[in-house]
């Protein structure tokens, strides 16, 4: 899959601050004379949130649980290993990482690592996976709300892993092409949806 977009040539919205909910508890970079963050941040409303974020070099990250949101990364460039206590996923252009909201992670970005953060609200997820559920089973109405286990990571070259990078790139692409205040509301809402109903399919074993 051709990547078009990397962290530190986004027009995405500008914050140099890293977001707050990604809770991190330490980060330590590992070639200090590097060291620069380069962040994008926006929020596209319905408990979607799109990051792009690289460190200039080498850096280890540790996270406290998110809380209320799933953290999906999405190597751009490079290398992230990232441990969720049972194990290290390592993630890169052809795979990404889950982070659950109960989880803590220790992470290690490799020096040319850059990456994609898409912050999730549970609430946004467990919505869209009722709606899902109905469509699925031809039902009339809405199952009931119940919490979400994603799978700690996607092969992005597989049928629905490499169908739902696309979408996120789609979405990407419109937030580099309009500025934050000018983004046309309802393309936005319909790759929203389609980015987290994609995720589900790809990534919710039931």
């Amino acid at each position: 899959m051709t990547i078009r977009d990397v962290p530190n040539r986004s027009d995405m919205d500008c914050g140099g601050d890293i977001p707050a909910n990604v809770r991190i508890r330490r980060l330590v970079s590992l070639d200090p004379e590097r060291f620069h963050t380069d962040m994008r941040h926006v929020d596209i409303g319905g408990g979607v949130q799109v990051s792009a974020i690289s460190w200039g070099g080498p850096v280890e990250v540790e996270t406290e649980p998110l809380l209320t949101r799933y953290l999906v990364t999405i190597p751009l460039t490079g290398e992230i290993t990232v441990d969720l206590g049972a194990g290290d996923v390592v993630a890169n252009p052809r795979r990404a990482v889950i982070i659950d909201p109960r989880a803590e992670t220790a992470q290690r970005w490799s020096a040319d690592a850059g990456a994609i953060w898409l912050h999730l609200a549970h609430e946004c997820v467990e919505d869209e996976a009722r709606h899902l559920l109905r469509a699925e089973e031809s039902g009339m109405n809405l199952p009931e709300r119940r919490p979400v286990e994603l799978a700690p990571s996607l092969d992005l070259t597989r049928e629905h892993g490499q169908r739902w990078r696309a979408t996120v790139q789609r979405l990407v692409d419109v937030l580099d092409e309009y500025e934050p205040g000018s983004l046309p509301p309802h393309r936005v809402t319909v790759l929203r949806r389609e980015v987290v109903t994609g995720l589900l399919r790809a990534a919710w074993p039931r």
